[in-house]
């Protein structure tokens, strides 16, 4: 039911009533058993109707006395709605103008800057916080401590914007993936048994590499999930733990190419194995990012995974595609994740290899995406 931004009293009914019989206010206080008084401060919403005065109405008007309730208590409701969300209103532009329209794309609402109180108010339904204090404290660890979500910058110092972030962490949250994985039982044993297979599997950029990347990782109990970023979002992937339990890897799949996606994976990977259970962790698109201990160990975790002790050195001073494609093949990688690196750490121009790059969107189907 669409909300409207006025209340209806009970009141208004009974005088309509009134006038369609011609009816004085004192006439119908008589017929109720009550004074001119409380007639005419129903009608002009200044006394409530009682359960009383309900079944009186019911016995004059022949609206049941629980229709009459019903209206008394959606006009309560009305008139508690509308003045929560004028006070909501106040907080609409912390919301990220790309958070709202990431809202209505997803259909979690159809409010604007024009309807601030609703715009707010579905946000914070959409989170499933109760005031716009409940989401603040439920987020404010995202920007405390090593791991902070928002002290990771792009470039000098532009945090990332917190109710994008937390919008898209909580698109994540709702898709069947993230809800899978509330039943799984992660074994970070097994999570290091099969990082060769996850490699050699990753070496081979098809049409089905995404989705069988997530099964093997759900049979080790990892979530691994792509879902839709908001525009202009500058992340490409995140670790974050159901309960301190389960990991999951939500990525944005942002450009959609299989050297980012790739890397991102074991990146991630290497913040699972590596990384305090329970900590929140995610890849930056810009390469200023934090240089934390964190980061660092990911990194290095994932070019040890996929490059081996030889790294990146076997392919310097090579710029052909026919040159990278053979190497990379040689190590055991794809050619899109050995651009991605070279590109990376400026041993290739931006300008080559990029047709070497597998564009995988649009072939995840396990959630989001």
């Amino acid at each position: 039911m669409t909300n409207t931004n006025y209340a209806v009293a009970p009141g208004a009914y009974l005088e309509e009533w009134i006038d369609e019989y011609d009816l004085s206010q004192q006439r119908v206080a008589d017929m109720l058993g009550c004074s001119r008084k409380q007639v005419n401060e129903i009608i002009n919403a200044r006394a409530p109707i009682t359960p009383d005065t309900a079944m009186r109405l019911e016995r004059v008007v022949g609206i049941p006395a629980d229709a009459w309730l019903r209206y008394e208590a959606l006009y309560k409701a009305d008139q508690t709605r509308i003045a929560e969300e004028q006070e909501l209103a106040k907080y609409a532009d912390q919301i990220d103008p790309e958070a709202a329209k990431y809202l209505r794309k997803i259909g979690a609402t159809k409010a604007t800057k024009t309807t601030p109180g609703q715009l707010v108010s579905d946000f914070l339904a959409f989170h499933r916080c109760g005031t716009w204090s409940a989401y603040e404290l439920l987020n404010e660890t995202a920007s405390q401590g090593d791991y902070a979500l928002a002290a990771l910058k792009q470039g000098a110092n532009v945090p990332i914007e917190p109710t994008l972030l937390s919008t898209w962490l909580r698109a994540g949250e709702q898709a069947e993936g993230f809800e899978a994985g509330r039943r799984f039982n992660y074994d970070p044993a097994e999570l290091q048994r099969i990082l060769p297979d996850l490699r050699a599997r990753a070496a081979l950029s098809d049409a089905d590499l995404l989705n069988d990347l997530a099964e093997m990782l759900a049979r080790v109990g990892v979530v691994f999930m792509m879902v839709e970023p908001p525009a202009k979002f500058p992340l490409l992937g995140m670790t974050r733990w159901i309960d301190k339990k389960v990991p999951v890897i939500q990525q944005t799949g942002r450009w959609g190419k299989d050297g980012f996606i790739v890397w991102t994976l074991f990146h991630e990977l290497g913040h699972v194995l590596n990384d305090p259970r329970g900590e929140m962790h995610f890849d930056f698109k810009s390469e200023k990012q934090r240089n934390s201990v964190a980061e660092k160990n990911a990194n290095l975790f994932a070019k040890d995974t996929l490059f081996g002790q030889g790294g990146m050195e076997q392919f310097q001073g090579h710029t052909s595609d026919r040159a990278i494609e053979r190497i990379a093949r040689e190590v055991g990688v794809s050619p899109g994740v050995a651009v991605h690196q070279m590109h990376r750490m400026r041993l290739l121009d931006y300008k080559w290899g990029n047709k070497l790059c597998v564009d995988l969107r649009g072939t995840f189907t396990r959630s989001a995406w």
